[in-house]
């Protein structure tokens, strides 16, 4: 996939274009409404994707910028499950299924898949893995307890909302430990 130039700058193309759509649409007013120094931490699907079409043609041109890579797969992972998870609780809420939740939740599924595929271009290392795992855990923090998060369809279910966003965080840096574990093995003279 990464190989391919066309397929690699398409994809590079779509998630930054989606990231612009995000930062403008969905987080524009959050962003603005947070001090500077939050900003980084507020964009996550947006900030999610620009990384991923970072990391895709960083590895396309050959550099192996693992913890680049290792960022863009977290999360994309973790807030396209995130999305799809916020639509299905508010859905289940009584909240109807709208056209924008089919688009987001598709598109975020997209986000997800994109994250797998990147996997195994990816060489974890233990110091790789706590950066990420204090990046999403202080992102989580901030969201569900400084009000960085954006805005949801059902805040009735925040508590729901949280907890997915805070077991993600959790089995995704469970599974790079073991990622980074396993690699090791393998790579030791």
């Amino acid at each position: 996939m990464l190989g391919t130039p066309w397929v690699a700058w398409t994809l590079a193309a779509i998630n930054f274009g989606a990231a612009v759509l995000g930062y403008l649409y969905w987080y524009g007013d959050k962003i603005l409404d947070s001090p500077w120094y939050l900003w980084p931490l507020v964009p996550d699907s947006p900030l999610s994707a620009t990384l991923m079409g970072a990391a895709i043609l960083a590895f396309h041109k050959g550099r192996r910028w693992n913890l680049l890579g290792l960022f863009a797969a977290t999360g994309s992972i973790k807030y396209g499950a995130w999305t799809i998870w916020v639509w299905l609780t508010n859905y289940l809420s009584g909240g109807g299924y709208s056209l924008q939740a089919v688009v987001m939740s598709l598109s975020h599924l997209g986000m997800i898949a994109l994250g797998v595929a990147l996997l195994p271009q990816l060489r974890v290392r233990f110091h790789h893995v706590a950066l990420v795992a204090l990046w999403f855990g202080l992102n989580d923090i901030l969201d569900y307890h400084f009000g960085t998060r954006p805005p949801v369809p059902n805040p009735q279910d925040i508590g729901s909302i949280e907890s997915f966003a805070v077991l993600t965080t959790v089995v995704l840096v469970v599974c790079w430990l073991i990622m980074a574990l396993r690699q090791r093995r393998r790579y030791s003279p």
